[in-house]
């Protein structure tokens, strides 16, 4: 009889499931089949959100559906969809998406802030959700492989702050958030992330014409974001009452847990990427 596998390995398969995925799509599927696994994603992280600001089962369907066909209409609108991206739209959603992170996101953690209305939160899961998709979309447009530089800066900067955390973490960085995270973390995920741009610079895989100071501090604001959007998530659910947004994927809870930091960065690399071109 074979053993159930533990939490462990469940996770570890899980992830070799993801990462493998993730680079098949990433460097071999045709522009349109990268946008329906996106919207796949989007529809995925959209039930969950709407679990978490309390929908019922049958409206989170309809609500992660909702998100599906706002997301599409602004792949079309945009240009995405045809390759041939209209820099005004994307630049608009990306505001969008950044300005959400740089004033109501903050806003939400250092007040608590609780708004009970759960159409108001909708609205707030559109902007969490359809900027970052449309940057991964828009994105591999110009480089996959330099997009996937930047989405491994929030693995560099989550896994430094995970095991930085647990070995030197004394102070909370946010103890009513998220108990388990620590300053120590979040500085150790600055240094692993200034590492990192370092060894991304000298490879090339920064933008043409970027000075490296410039790309550095880029990468150590982008790793800021990141643990913003670790923590909103961690609110949301903190408010929700549960420690994990699903389980959909075993040993790693929900897609909303794996994507948390990237929804705050790529509208903000978007931003960038379209200013560098």
């Amino acid at each position: 009889m074979i053993a159930p596998l533990g939490n462990a390995s469940r996770r570890l398969l899980t992830a070799a499931a993801l990462i493998a995925g993730l680079l098949l799509l990433l460097f071999f599927a045709p522009a349109t089949l990268w946008a329906v696994a996106v919207a796949f994603v989007v529809f995925l992280a959209g039930r969950e959100w709407c679990r978490l600001i309390g929908w019922a089962e049958v409206p989170a369907w309809g609500g992660a559906l909702g998100y599906v066909v706002g997301y599409a209409f602004l792949w079309r609108v945009s240009g995405v969809s045809l390759g041939e991206p209209v820099l005004p739209v994307l630049e608009a959603v990306m505001i969008a998406g950044a300005a959400f992170w740089l004033s109501l996101a903050p806003w939400t953690l250092l007040a608590g802030w609780r708004c009970r209305s759960r159409s108001l939160w909708a609205a707030v899961g559109a902007l969490v959700l359809w900027p970052a998709a449309l940057a991964v979309v828009a994105l591999r447009e110009f480089s996959a492989l330099h997009l996937l530089a930047m989405m491994a800066l929030v693995w560099v900067a989550d896994a430094a702050a995970y095991y930085v955390g647990r070995r030197w973490g004394r102070h909370k960085l946010a103890p009513t958030i998220s108990p388990g995270k620590t300053i120590e973390g979040a500085l150790g995920a600055f240094v692993a992330v200034g590492g990192y741009a370092t060894l991304l610079y000298l490879l090339g895989l920064a933008p043409a014409g970027t000075p490296f100071g410039h790309f550095f501090v880029v990468l150590l604001a982008l790793t800021a974001v990141a643990i913003e959007g670790d923590l909103f998530e961690s609110w949301m659910k903190r408010v929700a009452g549960v420690k994990d947004s699903g389980d959909v994927l075993p040993g790693h809870g929900g897609v909303l847990d794996r994507i948390d930091s990237l929804t705050a960065t790529m509208p903000f690399l978007a931003l960038w990427w379209l200013e560098r071109q």
